[in-house]
């Protein structure tokens, strides 16, 4: 159980790096990499930080990938040079400020229409520059993304002549895999035919003619796996570098692995059954874990029987039996979060922690940057 003196220095609710998790997880990812033979260009969108992405960079990262332009703009100014954005760059507000952006770092892009690659082009054209663009791929997600096969092909052609941009690679995040999989036997077969049915994709592209150099996937569930599959060229996983309730569900994590919990505090116990901490929806965030039946805000450290069931703004609810003979006013816990990416967002800074002692504090350099 934990006491009252965990990190008494921290006031609560408080967002911890275990710093010694966070390096074994960065390690362990550049080794799938290394031993795989293919780039890794981890998502910043789970950390926003600075230092963070340089940690990455340090441990072999090719570049990173980031969600906005928001996010690219911080990384493009701390001297980060090499930046996919992966997602849509619509408007003309959005093209002037992607000028500018290219004109201090090697900028890629991901898209999934003509139209959005005409804007593109035309900025390239008026640059005198061409951008390197990917063709984003629906292998299952059904977010953005046009369909593999023949739709791929119909597309890329287009694509293929413009001016101004060079289209280099097709990409896709592989997220479903976290909600279809139960297992890691299951995330490893889910992870492998995404693999497979990219690198067939780009088979297709070349043999119509295009010069098809990257397949980029991403998703941290799927990673381990689906760099293993030949032709893979490219994994972007985020959420590795800390871990989080939806990893461990995937089997891809366990409450060793993952580097960040939220320290609480307890602030009421007023029922046997009830328990009432410090952080609600503006600290966990309302994410629920990703696979379907599964429920709670979060999972308490080494509580197993506890459960977050409820969340206001400022209040987190805990449903257990005998709290009265088990938790105290005053004591304080961590919470593992479901999603650890929102909960970061949240937040100005992140705490590092090592073998129980307060390092440093971990500047969340792009915070709310979503535009």
């Amino acid at each position: 159980m934990a006491t009252t003196e965990l990190y008494p220095l921290i006031d609560t609710p408080a967002v911890l790096i275990d710093l010694d998790k966070m390096e074994a997880n960065l390690g362990e990812m550049a080794e799938v990499a290394r031993s795989s033979g293919v780039k890794l260009r981890p998502h910043i969108k789970t950390h926003k930080s600075v230092e963070l992405a340089r940690l990455q960079l340090s441990y072999g990262a090719s570049g990173v990938t980031v969600a906005k332009l928001g996010e690219a703009e911080v990384m493009a100014d701390a001297g980060i040079r090499d930046v996919r954005i992966a997602y849509p760059i619509v408007g003309e507000l959005k093209l002037r400020r992607l000028r500018t952006l290219a004109e201090r770092c090697n900028v890629s892009l991901a898209l999934d229409s003509a139209e959005v690659a005409e804007g593109i082009s035309r900025l390239g054209c008026e640059m005198g520059i061409r951008f390197n663009i990917l063709l984003k791929i629906n292998t299952g997600l059904n977010r953005t993304g046009v369909l593999p096969g023949e739709s791929s092909v119909h597309l890329a052609h287009r694509l293929n002549g413009l001016k101004g941009v060079t289209l280099v690679g097709i990409l896709t995040h592989e997220g479903h895999v976290v909600t279809l999989a139960h297992n890691r036997a299951e995330v490893r077969e889910q992870s492998m035919q995404v693999g497979r049915t990219m690198v067939q994709t780009r088979d297709l592209l070349m043999q119509a003619g295009m010069d098809i150099l990257e397949v980029s996937v991403g998703s941290t569930p799927s990673a381990r796996d689906i760099a293993g599959v030949p032709g893979v060229t490219e994994i972007r996983p985020g959420t590795y570098i800390f871990n989080d309730v939806n990893e461990m569900g995937s089997g891809v994590a366990s409450e060793d692995t993952c580097a960040a919990t939220v320290l609480v505090t307890v602030v009421s116990v007023p029922s046997d059954d009830r328990v009432i901490i410090d952080a609600g929806s503006k600290v966990l965030s309302s994410d629920r874990i990703a696979r379907p039946g599964c429920d709670g805000y979060g999972r308490i450290k080494g509580q197993v029987d506890v459960q977050i069931d409820r969340l206001n703004e400022e209040h987190g609810m805990l449903s257990t039996n005998n709290a009265v003979a088990r938790f105290r006013v005053g004591q304080r816990l961590e919470v593992i979060p479901n999603h650890v990416c929102p909960v970061v967002n949240l937040t100005d800074w992140l705490w590092g922690v090592r073998k129980g002692r307060v390092e440093r504090k971990i500047l969340v350099d792009a915070r709310g940057r979503s535009v």
